[in-house]
């Protein structure tokens, strides 16, 4: 009986020490790297329809979207008269890279 108290004490002192820095820390962790834990964001990825509405909202007309690559989407869109090539994050929606192509 004495011996299971002690183990649960133990457990239970372990789980407390564990578990106080993942709450002090607003970051997300997984996995010790060899220098020190690796923090990761996660991304819950934008759907076709909401990156086409964040991109209107920014003024373009005539979204279209291409090629989905590393969190981001290519997106050709016209807006004063000019046909652009963005580079879009799809997490957030916001314009990374922007090339006019050519009067539209």
């Amino acid at each position: 009986m004495k011996s299971a108290r002690l183990v649960s004490a133990a457990l239970a002192a372990l789980i407390a020490g564990t578990a106080m820095p993942a709450m002090a820390d607003t970051h997300m962790r997984f996995g010790l790297w060899p220098h020190g834990w690796a923090h990761k964001t996660i991304c819950i990825e934008l759907t076709d329809y909401q990156i086409r509405t964040a991109i209107k909202a920014r003024g373009y007309d005539n979204v279209y979207l291409n090629v989905r690559s590393d969190r981001r989407i290519q997106v050709r869109a016209t807006r004063n008269g000019w046909v652009y090539l963005l580079s879009v994050n799809t997490c957030t929606g916001s314009v990374v890279d922007r090339h006019r192509l050519r009067r539209g």
